[in-house]
């Protein structure tokens, strides 16, 4: 058993590195972009260390830390994707461009507010605050149209994956976008929380509101539906043994659970329930 267990995770090491080679050989510019997130984190957790600025409650550099975390986490995500995806050359290479410079400007904005101390997102204060907010809602609105891209990609007969998979990208593609329409639903209220003013109590470091709805938790897990989704999908197929009906129900079944519990924090949020009230 052990030495099974040593097998595995020899098998899952040399299989990321293989892939992180493959994408910096396939993509170098988002390659770099990744690394410069890096080195955006880098200053963010220095910044929380030194700077005891706080903006609604919060250490300033909370937030272009969560941000740059997410940001990374998602860019190799579509990276491996366009390996593994149908699209001809150029799109490949259209797309990763895309979504590395898109990411990069929102990322630089949150991280740039944040050391001016101001917020980021549905400030409005001044003249160059509200071009800062509506650049990153164009940037979002065209990350979002590439993401509609990869949904119908998936259902393209050309995608050689088994079916248990196929549809375990389908449902993530599609948590994405659902947690894009929630996304529209902060900036039209102009704000994250129900009930109750941004900012106030909420989770360490998440900062969830634990006094109020908060419409950020069901975006959270919409967005990282991507990594999840599939990754228990391929977590089932290695459990199953070869048997395809049930790891198509496990997989699904997960999926759509999965979604169920986006809807129901966005449906909990809009009630102005916190999800944890502490």
């Amino acid at each position: 058993m052990e030495r099974s267990n040593e097998l595995n995770s020899s098998s899952n090491s040399i299989f990321f590195k293989n892939t992180v080679s493959k994408i910096s050989k396939r993509f170098p510019f988002l390659y770099r972009i990744v690394l410069f997130h890096f080195l955006l984190l880098l200053i963010c957790c220095i910044g929380m260390v030194v700077d005891d600025r706080q903006l609604m409650g919060l250490n300033v550099w909370v937030k272009p830390t969560k941000f740059i975390i997410s940001g990374i986490v998602v860019l190799w995500t579509m990276a491996w994707y366009l390996l593994e995806y149908p699209f001809r050359e150029k799109t490949k290479n259209f797309i990763a461009i895309s979504i590395a410079v898109l990411m990069f400007f929102e990322n630089i904005i949150v991280t740039v507010q944040a050391g001016r101390g101001v917020s980021s997102h549905y400030n409005q204060s001044n003249p160059l605050d509200g071009i800062a907010f509506a650049m990153m809602g164009i940037m979002i609105g065209l990350f979002t149209i590439i993401v509609f891209w990869f949904f119908v990609k998936s259902f393209s007969p050309q995608l050689k994956f088994s079916n248990h998979m196929k549809w375990s990208f389908r449902i993530a593609w599609f948590t994405f976008l659902f947690a894009s329409v929630i996304g529209g639903q902060m900036i039209g209220q102009m704000g994250h929380n129900v009930g109750v003013a941004d900012g106030g109590d909420g989770l360490p470091f998440l900062n969830w509101s634990t006094i109020g709805g908060d419409l950020r938790i069901a975006h959270f897990f919409g967005i990282h539906g991507i990594q999840i989704i599939p990754l228990a999908a391929f977590y089932f197929a290695t459990k199953t043994k070869n048997n395809t009906t049930l790891t198509n129900v496990l997989s699904i079944g997960f999926a759509l659970l999965y979604l169920g519990w986006i809807a129901f924090t966005f449906y909990q949020a809009k009630q102005g329930i916190p999800l944890l009230s502490l």
